[in-house]
């Protein structure tokens, strides 16, 4: 966490040396593309700045939570109502930094389209699996999925598996309204992409791994943001 922070200073001063700057903060929501759980809370700090209005660099450092239920059951059975299968319930908070491009669709900056790539650390999380295998009697035969290892019904704490670092892909639209002065009013939709999974649960490296887990949770994930941004003055060339 500590480096997270001292990399977002560091480029700070770094970016502070461009002509025009766009600095604000921002909050809203979000839910995954899969497994999605619950609408889960979002928020940071963006810092844009260029030498144009039309193409800013700069960095992104924000909070991002996940909230993920991930049900998988013989012959296509939900909550738990399978002979077989695991249910992985994964929550977790991360936070990102990510090194921001920026490109306005518009002479005056009302639309602009935004790519970055971030890593984040996770700051919280549980991580909870349930695994079973019923098995079930036909014409007097008993049949169990997990062939040779019998019946068996268990819940697992598997909150040391979620990983730590997580490396992120992100996209979207920012929209801005003026409010007055150098003030603005930003509504942004952002689409993020994980590179690895939030967690070794169901991958192959888990010892308790069966033929129902998943590979891991790596989801998109889709966020609606509102915020408020202020415009610095242009400097002067020499």
């Amino acid at each position: 966490m500590k480096r997270i922070l001292l990399l977002a200073f560091l480029s700070f001063l770094f970016f502070n040396g461009f002509s025009q700057s766009l600095i604000g903060v921002y909050g809203g929501a979000g839910c995954a593309t899969a497994n999605n759980y619950d609408v889960a809370p979002s928020g940071g700090i963006e810092m844009l700045f260029g030498k144009s209005a039309h193409t800013r660099i700069g960095v992104d450092l924000f909070y991002q939570a996940y909230a993920l239920y991930a049900d998988n059951e013989a012959n296509s059975a939900q909550h738990g109502t399978g002979e077989a299968g695991t249910i992985d319930r994964f929550t977790g908070s991360y936070v990102f930094l990510a090194p921001k491009f920026s490109f306005s669709l518009d002479k005056n900056e009302h639309i602009r389209v935004f790519f970055d790539v971030g890593v984040g650390y996770n700051i919280n999380g549980f991580d909870s699996l349930r695994k079973w295998d019923h098995g079930y009697y036909t014409n007097g035969y008993y049949t169990n999925y997990a062939a040779g290892l019998g019946q068996y019904d268990s819940s697992i704490d598997k909150t040391t598996n979620i990983n730590k670092l997580m490396f992120r892909l992100g996209m979207g639209m920012t929209e801005y309204m003026n409010l007055g002065g150098r003030w603005l009013l930003t509504f942004t939709e952002d689409f993020g992409f994980l590179t690895n999974s939030l967690t070794q649960t169901g991958t192959l490296k888990d010892p308790s791994r069966t033929e129902f887990s998943r590979d891991g949770l790596r989801p998109g994930y889709i966020s609606l943001q509102v915020g408020i941004t202020h415009k610095a003055k242009v400097k002067k060339q020499d």
